[in-house]
């Protein structure tokens, strides 16, 4: 097993990763914010990898700039192109953003021996992973009040669409690291908005 880290502009891909079995792509945003990356293009790294058979993604961000699917839920769709092998996938830093769910939806309905798919809403170590530090990775507070719309989209867009061959796993901040925080947070962000 070979283990690189590569830097890369997407979508490029002039050639196939024809034994590629394994991918781990970590997508970060620029300090100011720029550079928000169109998630949905990540297929086409799914159609370089014939071979790969888990895709683990990490797309965490400090706050939400992407579009919501909850302000335009019209799809887009590729072609269809069924992968074979691909049998596990987890998405950390899961958020209602449009193009993650149109990226999770083609995966869900080409990747035809898919066994399990992880969303999780916060991303690195969890209080309760082995090794860990006792305490979940913090979350910047514009991403912890995005989770309630996150575990919307999840359910709206997604659920209906998972194969019964398919297991779900849906992993929520965690209630003991962060939940008197989201119930603040999302306490004041009420009372902002009936002012």
């Amino acid at each position: 097993e070979v283990l690189c880290a590569q830097v890369v502009d997407a979508p490029m891909l002039p050639t196939k990763f024809l034994y590629l079995k394994h991918l781990t792509i970590v997508l970060r945003l620029e300090p100011n914010g720029s550079g928000a990356y169109d998630y949905f293009s990540l297929v086409s790294f799914l159609d370089a990898s014939p071979s790969l058979e888990t895709l683990t993604l990490d797309v965490t961000q400090r706050r939400m700039v992407h579009e919501s699917i909850f302000v335009d839920s019209q799809l887009r769709h590729m072609p269809e192109h069924h992968h074979g092998h691909l049998k596990s996938v987890k998405i950390s830093g899961f958020s209602s953003a449009k193009c993650l769910i149109e990226l999770t939806c083609y995966i869900l309905k080409n990747a035809v021996s898919l066994e399990c798919l992880t969303l999780d809403t916060i991303c690195g170590n969890r209080c309760y992973d082995e090794g860990g530090d006792n305490w979940c990775v913090p979350m910047a507070d514009p991403i912890l009040v995005e989770t309630p719309r996150t575990l919307s989209a999840i359910r709206t867009y997604i659920e209906n669409k998972v194969p019964s061959t398919v297991k779900l796993t849906v992993l929520e901040p965690c209630n003991k690291c962060h939940g008197k925080r989201l119930e603040r947070l999302l306490s004041l962000s009420h009372n902002v908005i009936s002012i």
